[in-house]
């Protein structure tokens, strides 16, 4: 299971537990704050797809590693916002 690990294995991990989402009965009231959080995951899968790029290709290793970098961090902050909106959400209707 060497796929699970690492970048991509977190992404996988997002979206696996974005689709087993669907069972708890909030799919419905969640949709735009789940796609915050499937967006970020899309962007930790590309991040980590980017990683064999610069070691193929050392000239322009640097450039592709700052892009990396940006893409972590617009998973990150995607991610944190659609979860601070589901947390927002949810907990406004268990009143």
């Amino acid at each position: 299971m060497a796929f699970l690990e690492g970048v991509i294995g977190t992404g996988v991990g997002i979206l696996v537990g974005l689709a087993l989402l669907k069972y708890s009965g909030y799919v419905d009231q969640l949709k735009k704050e789940l796609g915050y959080v499937g967006v970020g995951a899309v962007f930790l899968i590309l991040a980590a797809t980017l990683e064999p790029v610069s070691s193929a290709i050392p000239s322009i290793g640097t450039a592709v590693d700052w892009i990396t970098v940006i893409f972590l961090v617009i998973a990150f902050i995607l991610v944190l916002i659609g979860a601070i909106a589901m947390a927002i959400q949810v907990f406004s209707k268990l009143k």
